[in-house]
């Protein structure tokens, strides 16, 4: 892929809500192609800046390697033009592996996780994510969190020496970082807001240039994933601290309870409204009964809170 090519997706995923589709299982936690594909399609029609299949909320960890193909096969044919990244991790062979299929199934590029289980010194974080970019000719984005957090010094490195590296995904909210990326590099490397809730630290976000966030709310309640997004964007303040106050917020508190709600919340969410995408597979759990019907109000008021939004809106527009 020429560099051109680079700088058009990088221009693409700069500004906009980036949704990360969860992966559809039957009962028994087998795949479910026709039940992925009717979620792919809700999501289109709400028109994401980007499609993220297979990444954390899509399972990553828990799919085999042809479940893996198939969920990007089936990505790159619904999205009519949309770019598409794939996720992809483990050790270094097997991420090299995700990110070839990824390639032929003709995804736009590679979301890459942290390496399993290992810490790594950022020399060794540095290789893994350099043999995942020279093994495939696609835009790679690296996901910086947890395990495998890039310091500013790595970033500038494998900036010089990966030229289908475009962007940073921050999973940490560490902003001194962010900042320093960003004085070092300028628009080489696109930075993304991914931290659990990007929501929640949008508006420091955009405060210093980072336009574009993951989004989990969107994969279930994609009205109110895009009002706020819209309220950023127009600078309604009243809005955004409505949202938060009301929804966001408690979401947050929600998802914390337990490790892995982050994508169980996801789930039980498209279970509440009708969209139901079947059970989270091992070592995730579901969601408590009591924690299901608190996710549940938090839903049933998402409609009245919307309505509730539309007037701040309105004066900012009058303004």
């Amino acid at each position: 892929m020429a560099a051109v090519s680079f700088q058009a997706l990088k221009q693409r995923l700069a500004e906009g809500v980036l949704a990360f589709p969860v992966t559809a299982f039957d009962r028994e936690a087998e795949f479910d192609p026709v039940g992925y594909e009717a979620h792919l399609a809700e999501l289109m029609r709400h028109r994401p800046a980007a499609i993220f299949p297979a990444g954390g909320a899509g399972e990553l960890f828990s799919l085999s390697l042809p479940e893996h193909e198939q969920v990007i096969s089936l990505a790159v044919k619904q999205t009519r033009g949309l770019p598409v990244f794939a996720g992809a991790g483990q050790g270094v062979a097997i991420a090299i592996e995700m990110a070839r299929a990824a390639e032929r199934a003709g995804a736009d590029g590679v979301l890459l996780f942290p390496p399993y289980l290992i810490t790594p010194e950022q020399e060794g974080l540095a290789a893994y994510i350099r043999a995942v970019c020279s093994a495939v000719g696609i835009a790679v984005i690296a996901y910086s969190r947890n395990n495998g957090v890039l310091s500013a010094d790595t970033a500038e490195r494998l900036a010089e020496i990966c030229p289908n590296l475009i962007a940073v995904k921050d999973g940490t909210g560490e902003f001194e970082s962010l900042v320093a990326i960003r004085q070092r590099l300028g628009d080489r490397l696109l930075l993304i807001n991914g931290v659990p809730t990007a929501e929640t630290l949008a508006p420091q976000c955009f405060a210093i240039g980072i336009r574009s966030y993951t989004s989990a709310v969107f994969s279930f309640l994609p009205e109110l994933a895009v009002r706020y997004w819209q309220a950023l964007r127009t600078r309604d303040q009243a809005s955004v601290d409505l949202l938060l106050a009301r929804f966001y917020v408690p979401l947050v508190a929600l998802r914390n309870r337990k490790r892995g709600y982050a994508v169980a919340l996801v789930k039980a969410g498209l279970r509440i409204t009708g969209r139901p995408a079947g059970p989270v597979r091992p070592p995730l759990v579901e969601l408590s009964a009591a924690d299901e019907a608190e996710l549940a109000a938090l839903i049933e008021g998402a409609s009245d809170l919307l309505a509730d939004a539309e007037a701040p809106a309105a004066a900012v527009a009058g303004r």
